[in-house]
């Protein structure tokens, strides 16, 4: 594993520099989906990492958001060559590279790097959390003054009435509000105690697979519903796992 995580440390580099150059120099944008963007940079970005990794690693199967899943292997890589294409367009600075690697369906290692902001955030099953090499961990700050990520379902329309309702709740349990357009970067910011919250749902595992496990190793409580092909996350620092769920389920007894 110590020769793939060096790999992917360098790979979060060169991705993040193709990057932080491409994106100035401009792109073509296709639409794949409602509200849903594609840029010949993602695809540029996810096919750098595939060529590396069928060099280095060549029996190993990778799953990439742009180019789907390839291999037989019980070693495999997940990868989101930019999570947060919207904020890549918008040159709104959260965009991620989000790289993950997972042996028999766990997950041992998790990098997600930032490029706009020169941060690494990563995590070894077992080993904590990290960001540029510092340890972090889950905020301890008190709900009523902490901040949640919550970014409502701006693909899945007929969703979103029930979920302003339960961020309308959620105003009785933290101070304020924040999304981000980056599952991977939202992840991240709940372990490094930047947020004290995070909910999203109809995410793909490519999405969250290294933040999750970067959150975790942070001490974040999770908890995770896997339906229709989509992925719903809630996690939060220690502690208010509870109390958030009864607010987003509308029954609100211990606030």
């Amino acid at each position: 594993m110590t020769d793939r995580y060096s790999f992917a440390l360098d790979m979060i580099d060169e991705v993040s520099s193709f990057l932080l150059q491409k994106r100035r120099k401009g792109f073509s944008i296709k639409e794949k989906g409602v509200n849903d963007y594609v840029t010949d940079d993602d695809r540029a970005a996810e096919r750098i990492i595939r060529d590396r990794l069928a060099q280095a690693f060549p029996s190993d199967e990778i799953l990439g958001e742009e180019y789907g899943i390839s291999g037989t292997s019980s070693s495999l890589w997940v990868v989101d060559p930019i999570d947060g294409t919207v904020d890549y367009m918008n040159g709104f600075p959260f965009y991620t590279v989000s790289i993950a690697y997972m042996e028999g369906g766990k997950t041992l290692f998790g990098l997600v790097g930032v490029p706009e902001q020169n941060e690494l955030f990563s995590a070894k099953k077992a080993e904590g959390a990290f960001l540029n090499g510092r340890r972090i961990e889950v905020s301890r700050i008190d709900r009523k003054k902490g901040l949640a990520i919550l970014v409502p379902p701006h693909r899945m329309h007929d969703h979103l009435d029930s979920y302003m309702a339960s961020m309308r709740r959620l105003y009785d349990v933290y101070s304020d509000m924040r999304s981000l357009g980056s599952a991977a970067i939202s992840l991240s910011y709940l372990a490094s105690g930047r947020v004290s919250c995070y909910y999203e749902r109809f995410l793909h595992i490519y999405d969250v697979a290294a933040g999750l496990l970067i959150a975790k190793e942070a001490g974040a409580e999770i908890e995770i519903d896997e339906h229709d092909g989509f992925v719903d996350v809630l996690a939060t620092a220690k502690g208010l796992m509870e109390i958030t769920k009864e607010a987003i389920d509308g029954q609100g007894s211990a606030l």
